[in-house]
């Protein structure tokens, strides 16, 4: 999070359009708490002088027609639009699905 974000889901909104180009007037959220919580360990990085540490990730789902612009490199390595019976997480999946009917 960062100082301008008011809750999770603003910040979400933001990494998005940071991460992807998405703006965010194309994008609404299915709702207003995250669909799925993670923590997983992040090794040390010394060229941004960080420790390594647990990355907590809290997912939400939006909705948009819009196409990726443009990736932030530094953050992200890949994008693909995607059938969410294709996630490879039991529990992300189970709970995007549901998120969808």
């Amino acid at each position: 999070m960062e100082a301008e974000d008011t809750n999770l889901l603003a910040a979400a909104q933001r990494k998005l359009t940071e991460e992807t180009g998405i703006p965010a007037s194309v994008v609404t959220p299915a709702g207003h708490r995250p669909i799925h919580i993670d923590a997983h360990p992040i090794p040390a990085n010394p060229a941004k002088e960080e420790p390594e540490h647990q990355q907590p990730d809290f997912r939400f789902l939006f909705h948009t027609s819009a196409d990726v612009v443009e990736l932030q490199s530094e953050e992200v390595t890949a994008a693909a639009w995607r059938d969410a019976d294709t996630i490879a997480d039991a529990t992300l999946r189970t709970r995007v699905l549901r998120a969808l009917r």
